[in-house]
């Protein structure tokens, strides 16, 4: 057996999560299947590599050993292809932008992009999660993401990795409801009222549907998920005949008989974000477009004022 690349990566992985069953999650493999591999390594090295026990797993004296090396050889693999990369950036002239973001956000981003004193050509991908997202810019087939971040506690903060959020505004969460429903007209709506509707949320790598259960759960109900619709699906049309509820953004379009309402206890916010690796060629120019994005955001805010 030759050591790969890969096999570092691996073994990096275990040590970061102390599980072999998140490990093999976040690598994509069947668990079994890494277990395997690992054995395979701890043969080629000559010993034990992690400890196992019904607290986790952790890197054996020779694990951490071989970690310590592996994991200065992939940083180094790393910043060589963050390298190439930026060269070949420079070289096509393209900046490719991707986005899991509110639609209506596209407008101030492509105004914002040609006020930029920059000849680059855009490209815009749009993926279907914002994990996908984060996982194209991880690894540099897009240069900036714009993202949106649901949190009653505020944007996520940058920490020492690789990939830098901006926030460049924020809006309030806010209810989709049937015109006709007593929601839609309630003096004062709070989530208590909301506990015996049937809700509309969405499964996939994002993990809505969990964050919604986990959101209601502090106030003390469970959600009755009814209906699995991304948020580019027939969300409204489906609110309006079936009576259902949603949780939605300030700005996100709605279609005629279908209200946004507030509700008075959800301190909840979205923060609109855009997020960059900190070593690649385009960080330079992030706080221009930053302060682009927020004017551009005043203006909107500015028109959906009744």
């Amino acid at each position: 057996m030759d050591l790969q690349f890969r096999h570092l990566r691996q073994l990096c992985v275990v040590s970061e999560t102390g599980s072999l069953n998140k490990a093999a999650t976040v690598l994509g493999l069947p668990q079994p299947a890494l277990s395997r591999q690992i054995r395979r390594l701890e043969e080629l090295f000559g010993g034990t590599l992690f400890e196992r026990d019904q607290h986790g797993t952790r890197p054996t004296p020779l694990g951490s050993t071989v970690l310590e090396h592996a994991e200065s050889i992939l940083r180094s693999f790393d910043d060589f292809g963050e390298r190439v990369r930026d060269y070949r950036m420079v070289r096509r002239r393209t900046l490719r932008i991707g986005g899991a973001a509110c639609g209506v956000f596209y407008e101030p981003l492509l105004s914002s992009l040609r006020r930029l004193p920059s000849e680059e050509h855009v490209q815009i991908v749009t993926p279907h999660s914002t994990r996908e997202l984060m996982d194209l810019l991880r690894e540099g087939e897009i240069d900036i993401a714009l993202r949106d971040h649901q949190s009653v506690e505020g944007p996520p903060a940058s920490g020492e990795g690789p990939i830098a959020h901006v926030s460049w505004a924020e809006s309030p969460v806010l209810l989709a409801v049937a015109a006709d429903r007593p929601p839609a007209v309630a003096e004062r709506l709070t989530m208590a009222d909301l506990a015996c509707e049937d809700w509309i949320s969405c499964t996939g790598p994002d993990a809505c549907d969990e964050g919604l259960r986990r959101l209601c759960a502090a106030y003390g109900f469970a959600p009755r998920i009814t209906h699995d619709i991304v948020v580019s699906g027939p969300r409204c049309q489906v609110i309006r005949h079936q009576g259902c509820v949603a949780l939605t953004q300030a700005y996100r379009p709605l279609q005629p008989g279908v209200v946004r309402r507030p509700v008075v206890d959800l301190d909840m916010r979205v923060h609109h974000l855009v997020a960059y690796r900190k070593e690649s060629w385009i960080a330079a120019r992030v706080p221009q477009l930053i302060s682009l994005l927020s004017a551009a955001h005043r203006e909107l805010a500015r028109g959906e004022a009744p």
